[in-house]
């Protein structure tokens, strides 16, 4: 059987005609300014010589809190232990 050669097809592109106006969106415009603030020398909060100083350590808090849960984790050992002491043939 002899094969037929098949017409040449062009591909068919379709454009999309231009919009004739593009699309065009209103952003109102937030004022975020109060205008009832007045910026004066008696409103303003003065923070001169004023130091921040921390309380309390923060590496002496972790070590107080890892020291707590190493006795806890040893009481629950003992606790685990004796249980175990009392189910052990003796």
């Amino acid at each position: 059987m002899r094969e037929r050669p098949h017409p040449s097809r062009t591909p068919v592109i379709e454009t999309l005609p231009d919009p004739p106006n593009p699309p065009h969106i209103e952003t109102p415009v937030i004022q975020t300014q109060d205008l009832e603030y007045v910026a004066a020398e008696g409103t303003r909060v003065s923070n001169k010589g004023v130091k921040i100083t921390p309380t309390m350590d923060t590496a002496l808090i972790d070590e107080q809190r890892v020291a707590e849960e190493d006795e806890d984790a040893l009481r629950s050992l003992e606790q685990i232990e004796k249980s175990l002491r009392g189910q052990m043939p003796g």
